[in-house]
């Protein structure tokens, strides 16, 4: 029996990729985490797997770092992305 809240999935609009780069990223909750540096998508299905920001901040431990000290935000934790991308930093 799951009590839980259901998660729908966000359904994201369609951003071109050559749009993301240097965009703002930040948390819901409204504090900066850094800009888009870059992305990664799945290549079997053609969809993003994560957004590659570039930070100096070193407080997130939600999420995973690069070689190169960059956060990996896995797209699941985007809510949403206008002129700036914003993602929840928790489930």
């Amino acid at each position: 029996v799951h009590l839980g809240r259901a998660v729908r999935p966000v359904r994201m609009p369609e951003v071109l990729a050559s749009a993301l780069p240097e965009k703002p990223v930040l948390s819901s909750d409204g504090r900066e985490i850094g800009v888009v540096h870059g992305l990664t998508m799945d290549v079997r299905t053609g969809s993003l797997d994560a957004l590659i920001v570039k930070t100096d901040r070193t407080d997130i431990d939600a999420l995973e770092t690069t070689d190169d000290g960059h956060l990996r935000v896995p797209a699941k934790m985007i809510r949403g992305m206008n002129d700036q991308v914003i993602v929840t930093l928790s489930d």
